[in-house]
């Protein structure tokens, strides 16, 4: 006799995905590539911003069920945008990966300077959090859950990586492993829409930070040979030619929220603050920026007793 738990474990019989993320995203066999699925499309996170994603699929298996899959998340460096088929994202898919990527809040068409969607509503909260953990790293939770939900994505079996901003995302993402930053900064456990639990399986971040403030103006606090060395509230010294550049080119690219409308994403009046020179110490602008760069944005400072 078939009892309910065992239907519960037993396959299920699904046709083919012909698209992900509620429909948002449409799926399309790419001959040239193997006859993985490419699925792109915009969507929108969880609190209605506009995100512009990709998905690319395993091809269609001839029998049995299509997915759910183990899911990497590629993410893009600064200045960059989602992540579509090149040799890298066919290669797992080839191998039976379901491959995530996204433009992240504030890039391309995620609200970023060419979305033309820039200025509608579902772009009020679409402005660059400088990959603020209760922000970007969020959307790349909630949108990889919601293909858990829809038995694309196996929910235990995520892996992530990227390079710089991507790395910097893959390591945050690693470092909740399975929990969710809240706008509080409270964390709670990562569930998927309908409760599914999520958790991070590897992660293989590409030059990556893990202390934002360090990375940018170090004050040789922060030693690769010591286990526990915070950067503190000492500000180092600008690398300022790095930062200048990093902040000419998101914004020529990105979407920067207004100087003053949000205090914990401010990056232009950061930038302004940085650049007018010392004392950093003795100001408490300053060090109400460098606490929440340690507080939001550094994967070093997420708790880490897991």
């Amino acid at each position: 006799m078939l009892t309910l738990g065992a239907l519960a474990l037993a396959p299920c019989a699904q046709a083919a995905i012909p698209s992900v993320l509620g429909g948002d995203l449409t799926c399309t066999v790419e001959p040239s590539a193997g006859n993985v699925r490419l699925c792109s499309g915009v969507t929108h996170s969880f609190d209605g911003t506009k995100i512009d994603a990709t998905v690319i699929l395993p091809p269609e298996p001839a029998s049995g069920a299509d997915g759910p899959y183990p899911t990497i998340g590629y993410f893009h460096g600064w200045g960059g945008s989602k992540i579509g088929l090149n040799s890298r994202t066919q290669g797992w898919a080839s191998h039976g990966y379901a491959v995530f990527s996204m433009s992240d809040r504030g890039w391309a068409n995620s609200c970023g300077a060419p979305d033309p969607d820039r200025s509608s509503a579902q772009c009020s909260k679409g402005y660059n959090h400088l990959m603020d953990d209760r922000y970007e790293v969020r959307d790349a939770q909630f949108l990889i859950s919601r293909l858990a939900d829809e038995d694309v994505t196996r929910a235990a079996k995520v892996g992530v990586t990227g390079g710089s901003y991507g790395g910097g995302m893959s390591m945050a993402l690693a470092a909740l492993r399975d929990r969710t930053m809240l706008p509080d900064g409270t964390l709670v456990p990562w569930r998927s829409p309908v409760g599914r639990e999520m958790r991070i399986a590897a992660a293989a971040p590409e030059i990556p930070w893990t202390d934002l403030a360090n990375s940018l103006m170090p004050n040789g606090r922060t030693l690769d040979y010591v286990a526990d060395a915070p950067y503190g509230n000492r500000i180092g010294v600008e690398k300022q030619s790095f930062v200048a550049g990093l902040y000419g080119t998101g914004l020529a690219s990105s979407n920067y929220a207004a100087p003053g409308t949000d205090p914990q994403a401010d990056l232009t009046s950061w930038f302004g603050l940085i650049n007018a020179g010392e004392p950093y110490d003795q100001n408490p602008e300053t060090q109400s920026v460098l606490n929440e760069i340690e507080s939001h944005h550094s994967s070093y400072y997420i708790d880490h007793s897991e």
